[in-house]
């Protein structure tokens, strides 16, 4: 992992921008890819690498790297957010779905399959992973704006730029 990335700064820096923009009070998690993000990286960041294997361990730092450039991207466009237009219902129907299908279909299909038969503990960071990536697919896209759906195609692409190294 890039020795600059610190998941705990990540997500203190995102728990303060939920808290002084208010988004907590106003969405709920599937509502808001900002809640929906720091909900992952809580669920993540309990994982302890040092009890991991090399593997988990390959893909814990492949994921943080991962945030923090989805992070640096958010923190450019984050002034802009709630200036945003509304994304238009047929292009959100349309264009914008099939291209967030695409990328969380082949990114949640990289993830190396747990084999059957084969013991996977609860604290694994694959487990952890998937669970956390599934409840990502489940964000609501009706009120997203511009810059909210052009920071998920962030997050889907750069997740899945990491998991191509894996």
């Amino acid at each position: 992992m890039n020795q600059n990335v610190n998941p705990q700064k990540l997500i203190d820096d995102m728990q303060r921008w939920i808290t002084a923009t208010r988004e907590d009070q106003v969405w709920t998690q599937h509502e808001s890819l900002y809640l929906e993000v720091l909900a992952q990286w809580k669920a993540v960041n309990r994982y302890r690498p040092e009890h991991g294997t090399a593997e988990d361990q390959r893909l814990y730092q492949l994921y943080w790297t991962a945030m923090d450039q989805w992070h640096q991207s958010f923190s450019q466009q984050s002034e802009e957010i709630f200036d945003a237009m509304p994304i238009q219902a047929t292009d959100k129907a349309g264009f914008y779905d099939g291209i967030l299908q695409e990328l969380q279909s082949s990114i949640l299909e990289r993830i190396p399959k747990i084999q059957q038969g084969k013991i996977v503990r609860m604290t694994s960071f694959l487990n952890i992973l998937r669970v956390s990536l599934n409840d990502m697919t489940k964000l609501s896209l009706d009120d997203l704006s511009v810059v909210d759906m052009s920071l998920l195609l962030d997050y889907w692409k750069f997740l899945g730029d990491a998991l191509r190294e894996f």
